[in-house]
């Protein structure tokens, strides 16, 4: 049996739309699993879903409630989600006790940080002097191909990442404009963009439980599809 793997929605609310990139269903078919899209919900118990699927994928989207992680909002602060937070910290928590395997890619990555006590970066230009260009977008769309590496990260050895790529550096995509700051509990940092940026968190345990900055979706056809095959594999033996 091919494994359930859910992943969460961006809900687009002037609209009343729930939104999937397609990147992240085509990212799960390839490596071998069934991608099932997750809705932020009221009524829903994230145990409840959590009963039905193999492993979460955290998506991307929208900024998250500084107030979630103590501070106030700054300027450069973008839009956020207040549903989609409170649904998405409480999913992250619930999959990370009960061992499921669970991918975390850009805001989720933040999410998962936040959920375990962690703080972020609301803006990396306004907060991190001297920081290399994470952004590369704009309101009207990327300005690079979304599968084009515009910076790389070095990953700490000894790390889940550094097993499953077997290397030390990784070139990567970037379309973030905040970051980890401190990281959770329970977690460590394990790959840092050249401006100490950090790019990937992983549970110290030996789960699968990996948040990454960057799009790997988007890179179906590189080395990052590794991630998702990774994830494939954990949930089978889970």
């Amino acid at each position: 049996m091919k494994p359930l793997v859910g992943i969460t929605a961006s809900h687009d609310w002037n609209r009343g739309t729930y939104i999937m990139g397609e990147a992240y269903v085509k990212s799960v078919e390839i490596a071998g699993g069934i991608p099932i899209i997750i809705p932020e919900t009221i009524n829903i118990n994230p145990e409840e879903i959590l009963d039905r699927v193999d492993a979460i994928i955290l998506s991307g989207g929208p900024d998250i409630d500084p107030y979630l992680y103590g501070e106030p909002p700054i300027p450069k602060m973008g839009s956020i989600n207040p549903l989609r937070d409170k649904f998405e910290i409480e999913l992250a928590r619930k999959t990370v006790e009960k061992g499921k395997p669970l991918l975390a890619i850009c805001r989720g990555i933040q999410v998962l940080n936040v959920a375990f006590n962690g703080t972020l970066y609301q803006d990396i230009n306004t907060q991190i002097p001297k920081s290399i260009r994470h952004a590369w977008h704009t309101a009207t769309g990327t300005e690079v191909p979304p599968n084009y590496p515009t910076h790389i990260v070095k990953v700490k050895i000894g790390s889940k990442l550094h097993k499953i790529f077997n290397k030390e550096v990784l070139k990567v995509n970037s379309f973030h404009h905040q970051a980890v700051k401190d990281v959770g509990l329970e977690f460590e940092a394990t790959a840092w963009a050249d401006d100490g940026v950090i790019e990937a968190i992983e549970y110290k345990g030996d789960q699968f439980i990996i948040g990454v900055q960057w799009h790997p979706e988007h890179m179906w056809d590189s080395e990052m599809i590794k991630l998702f095959q990774k994830l494939i594999e954990a949930a089978k033996n889970n």
